[in-house]
């Protein structure tokens, strides 16, 4: 993916990743009353970026990890947390966004382990802005 003057690479998610996601999911999901689905990976069906099933009345939550961004990895499993629980309409969107804060709140410290969406961006253009055309400016 480019931009002018900037090459954005997404950084893909590590199954440490992951786990540190789920961790810190459940802990939001639990804060607010929430059933918490066992995180798993990656699901059971190749055809399958993400899977919910129940076993014994417990839902599991399958997502694969491989050759996808950060974000769809994060989005399914907080999407996840939704289905299991049964959350429709305004409640729904407000559980989301709670989640999306949890994830994003734990990146704030600048530690390795961070789950805020990851962007790298390589800057290609000169760091100072363009100066104005000095004709155009006296016209």
């Amino acid at each position: 993916m480019s931009h002018p003057g900037a090459t954005i690479v997404l950084v893909g998610m590590t199954s440490l990743d992951f786990g540190a996601a789920a961790r810190s999911l459940a802990r939001a999901a639990r804060l607010r009353g929430l059933v918490v689905p066992v995180f798993a990976s990656p699901p059971s069906r190749p055809d399958l970026h993400r899977s919910i099933r129940r076993r014994n009345g417990s839902p599991v939550v399958s997502i694969r990890l491989r050759g996808r961004p950060r974000g769809a990895v994060l989005s399914d499993m907080i999407e996840g947390i939704v289905v299991a629980n049964y959350l429709e309409d305004s409640k729904a969107d407000l559980v989301r966004s709670a989640l999306w804060l949890a994830i994003d709140g734990e990146g704030e410290d600048g530690d390795a382990g961070t789950l805020a969406l990851r962007t790298e961006v390589a800057e290609t253009a000169p760091s100072s802005p363009p100066q104005p055309n000095a004709a155009a400016a006296a016209a």
